[in-house]
């Protein structure tokens, strides 16, 4: 019975390693979408329905696809990134992780980690990752 509870654990650790590819895309795409900033120009917290149209608000492309944003949200309030609150319509808050990923000001923006984390998802940063096993 430990055996495979030690086994069981070993198996959870592992997936977790695995998928915390997903968080990260997971976080660039909020960043790229500026979910971060969205929600703090509505105080602190927007609903689904603020978040799509201030995207397509500021996007030239096709409108923002609301099950995929839903997707990306519920896995960000999984990793306590946002908060959601269960009104008729969720309203995503931002937490002491998500201010750190604020844009707005110019002050704000000094204090912002959203570059670096862009910068450190950036296909030149991520590469020589992806080809580490082909260089060894």
């Amino acid at each position: 019975m430990k055996d495979d509870m030690e086994s069981l654990t070993g198996q959870a650790e592992l997936l977790q390693h695995m998928l915390a590819y997903a968080d990260s895309m997971s976080l660039k795409a909020a960043v790229d979408l500026r979910l971060p900033d969205i929600t703090h120009s509505h105080g602190g917290s927007a609903t689904l329905s603020q978040l799509l149209s201030a995207i397509d608000q500021s996007s030239s492309s096709s409108p923002a696809d609301a099950s995929t944003l839903v997707r990306i949200m519920r896995l960000l309030v999984r990793k306590n990134i946002f908060t959601s609150s269960d009104h008729q319509e969720p309203r995503y808050g931002l937490t002491r992780v998500s201010k750190w990923l604020v844009r707005g000001s110019s002050d704000e923006e000094l204090n912002s980690l959203a570059p670096v984390l862009l910068y450190d998802n950036h296909p030149l940063s991520v590469t020589p990752w992806r080809a580490g096993s082909g260089r060894t």
